[in-house]
């Protein structure tokens, strides 16, 4: 009796890891699949713009970098991803190009400044992720998390970082929910090849 018994829990063992497994990989694929249709529709956007607004970009982007500099693209990149500002630092990646000014900088400046945007978003969040507005706000990407950490653990943030999803909505989410600081560093992590990633596409399509 009690063979048959770790007999039949062994088999329900190996069919969930099984499921559990099938699972994540689809999801896995699913979020890649994803990822390429965004950035293939990202591509289509910036060349169209590129094409059509070239010189009124370029006029812009030499203003704004001459008035702003480096901290006006960084304080742009925090307020997008820090309260979710509609701007987001896909925008200041562009007015770097478009101003002249050299990649790193353009990508150092945008990254430091969603990377503490982020940071402030994840913290704000667990002070104020109980209240109810935000309990309805940040309804859908708890959910989504919720989800894939259940299935994947912290892979599961890694997984949700290659979803066209906002990064300050994601470390929003987190933060709401009381993940550890840890979960923070996992999307902070992602975060970079993300934005690089972005400024190649932005680069290429405005070249």
């Amino acid at each position: 009796m009690d063979r048959s018994s770790g007999r039949s829990r062994a088999v329900t063992r190996f069919a969930w890891r099984f499921l559990v497994n099938r699972e994540t990989k689809y999801e896995s694929v699913a979020a890649v699949f994803r990822l390429v249709l965004s950035l293939g529709l990202f591509v289509a956007l910036v060349t169209l713009i590129a094409w059509a607004f070239k010189a009124e970009l370029t006029r812009f982007g030499v203003w704004f970098v001459a008035r702003f500099g480096t901290a006006g693209m960084a304080a742009g990149s925090f307020l997008a991803d820090g309260i979710h500002f509609p701007i987001p630092p896909q925008f200041y990646l562009l007015t770097g190009i478009a101003g002249g000014r050299r990649p790193s900088t353009v990508v150092l400046a945008v990254l430091a400044g969603s990377e503490l945007g982020g940071l402030t978003a994840f913290s704000l969040a667990r002070f104020v992720g109980r209240a109810e507005w935000t309990r309805r706000w940040l309804a859908a990407p708890s959910e989504l998390l919720r989800g894939m950490i259940a299935r994947q653990g912290h892979m599961g943030l890694v997984v949700a970082m290659l979803l066209p999803i906002s990064y300050s909505l994601l470390c929003m989410a987190s933060g709401a929910m009381r993940l550890p600081y840890r979960a923070y560093g996992v999307l902070a992590l992602m975060r970079v090849p993300r934005l690089l990633l972005s400024y190649l596409v932005i680069a290429l399509a405005w070249r």
